[in-house]
């Protein structure tokens, strides 16, 4: 499996995630939403846009609860954010 294909649309690495390892898991990139409202970032995916940090409106209210879920998510979020100042 390619590299892209580890890095969900949020920035978390999918690679150390129990689910992911376990195959509970296929990853946002491989997963069929529909219409399925439960992952705000699946509406970045359909402007094609490949990770959060690349879209105008990051951040975004739609996924601000989301990067607070965990610690690892708090640092993805500023690891992005401080991308985008560079």
């Amino acid at each position: 499996m390619s590299i892209d294909r580890l890095i969900a649309y949020c920035g978390v690495t999918c690679a150390p995630c129990p689910d992911y390892t376990q195959g509970k898991c296929p990853g946002c990139r491989e997963t069929e939403w529909g219409d399925d409202p439960c992952m705000p970032v699946r509406g970045c995916s359909e402007k094609g846009i490949g990770i959060c940090d690349a879209c105008d409106a990051f951040p975004c209210a739609d996924m601000a609860e989301y990067y607070q879920e965990s610690e690892g998510h708090k640092e993805v979020y500023q690891r992005m954010l401080a991308m985008c100042k560079e």
